[in-house]
């Protein structure tokens, strides 16, 4: 059916509709941390490279540098809320099924335990074969090495795998690794 042997997605913003819970828990944390909340469509553009920097870029002009501590709160509000506006995008799960003979994996820069509890609420985690979150590589996207990582995994090479993503992070990694996307 199709040429690849290896479809890579990338999770939030791909397969999951994750920006408004992510972003109401960044503006929780915020108000925790005593500072002024952001809007929507300025904290929907720092969403994609990880928490660091999500909460770094949201600290921005505030006066507090403490990211640490804002990550830590952002952590706890988005553990406690990040099922309630998430969904599956439109047609994913038909998608998923469309493909069902090849393997299907998750690279992402958000934790893992955060993917597999998604997952698992939306009823989605069995198409998966491998899961790799930003907390089981030392490095993030846009480096290839998770990437990488998948394709040596599921033993097949880069022209045979296919990079799925929503954003400049992931057509970047894909590229690094010599990946389609």
């Amino acid at each position: 059916m199709t040429s690849f042997q290896l479809f890579v997605f990338d999770f939030d913003g791909t397969l999951v509709d994750t920006q408004k819970d992510i972003v109401d828990s960044v503006n929780r944390a915020l108000a925790e941390l005593g500072l002024e909340t952001r809007g929507r469509e300025t904290l929907f553009t720092f969403i994609g490279k990880g928490v660091n920097h999500l909460m770094t870029r949201a600290l921005e002009g505030t006066g507090c540098s403490d990211v640490p501590r804002a990550v830590d709160a952002f952590m706890r509000h988005y553990e406690e809320h990040l099922m309630d506006q998430t969904d599956l995008f439109p047609n994913c799960r038909e998608t998923l099924d469309h493909f069902s003979g090849t393997p299907k994996t998750i690279l992402s820069n958000k934790p893992t335990r955060f993917i597999t509890r998604i997952l698992d609420a939306l009823d989605c985690r069995t198409p998966f074969a491998t899961i790799i979150g930003g907390d089981l590589m030392a490095v993030k996207k846009p480096d290839p090495a998770g990437l990488r990582h998948i394709m040596e995994q599921h033993r097949v090479r880069p022209e045979e795998t296919l990079m799925v993503g929503d954003s400049l992070v992931d057509i970047e990694t894909g590229k690094r690794a010599g990946v389609p996307t």
